[in-house]
């Protein structure tokens, strides 16, 4: 029998400008090639894929903060989203807004406006850039890519997050809730379901949290450690395996990918919200967002921000 497996990573926990983005990447492996508990990619495709700083030919999948640093890499955050739409032969996007919308964000959830007015959105693809190409054909003789999906969570919604669930980590479960959501859903089929993510912020136990979210799965807890969290799923004839556990992207190849999609798409997002305000106030430094240059950026936008009738509440993420 086929097995399924699924990796889900975020990127923009942490930031007060910019989204939070979540990113699941699935795939189907024969019974003819057993894996591990986790997808190890780069076995599986040892001359196209190698970790963060291998041979330049090759696609890096890693941990997204070993590939991309500020002013460099994000090419090769774009060689990841690129490999993973050409197998699975999705139309090349050009544009941000397209680039979300094949990953079932809305634009609601995208918050692309106002930023995006007057900011080229073009995307970047990497098979038209000077050099050779990185996109790989991430397929194998026994397994195959299934899907990708995203979910962002803008500024303003991350507020509203805020307020319904009174914390970060509500907002960040619910975001990951969807994600899983939609994997249960997949495991109807009956084929055996495999589920990775790194910890939530180093919390140990999640059996009432997706309870809550799966309220039709019956949930055993198989270990709670810092080292490891893992339950196994059941019912309708489901068989479900999710596990939590640091340092996850390290370890598997599909929660790697999951995580380089997840920073692509924030740096692009922020690439285009530094635009918006670079095109507006002469010689401002752009930001990543994170809390202490967020401040920064904030005390030098902010009064042309109020002119603009642009209030803090869909730009500065509360928490």
């Amino acid at each position: 029998m086929p097995r399924r497996f699924c990796g889900i990573d975020e990127a923009g926990y942490g930031p007060n400008l910019g989204p939070m983005v979540m990113a699941s990447v699935e795939a189907i492996i024969d019974d003819e090639n057993p894996a591990s508990d986790g997808f190890d990619l780069w076995s599986l495709l040892p001359q196209a894929v190698s970790r963060a700083r291998g041979p330049a030919a090759c696609l890096w999948v890693d941990d997204s903060k070993r590939v991309y640093k500020p002013g460099g890499g994000l090419s090769r955050l774009d060689d990841a989203l690129g490999s993973l739409m050409s197998t699975l032969a999705i139309p090349a996007p050009r544009t941000l807004g397209e680039v979300a919308s094949s990953l079932e964000v809305s634009e609601d959830q995208a918050e692309l406006e106002p930023w995006a007015e007057g900011v080229p959105q073009a995307w970047p693809r990497p098979s038209e850039r000077p050099g050779p190409s990185r996109l790989v054909d991430l397929r194998g003789k026994h397994w195959r890519l299934t899907s990708i999906r995203a979910v962002m969570v803008g500024p303003r919604r991350f507020n509203e997050g805020l307020s319904r669930h009174g914390s970060k980590a509500g907002v960040h479960f619910e975001a990951f809730s969807s994600l899983l959501e939609q994997c249960w859903t997949r495991a109807g089929d009956g084929i055996p379901t495999s589920i990775r993510g790194d910890k939530h912020g180093g919390r140990h136990y999640y059996a009432a949290p997706v309870a809550a979210a799966l309220p039709d799965a019956g949930i055993e807890i198989e270990v709670e450690s810092p080292a490891l969290s893992r339950y196994r799923l059941g019912g309708q004839g489901r068989q479900v395996s999710l596990g939590f556990e640091p340092r996850a992207d390290s370890g598997d190849g599909l929660v790697a990918l999951a995580s380089l999609i997840a920073k692509g798409l924030r740096e692009h997002w922020m690439a285009m919200f530094n635009g918006y305000w670079a095109g507006r106030i002469p010689g401002l430094r752009p930001t990543a967002g994170y809390p202490l240059d967020a401040a920064r950026f904030r005390a030098q936008i902010e009064s042309t921000a109020f002119d603009r009738g642009l209030c803090p509440d869909i730009w500065w993420r509360h928490r």
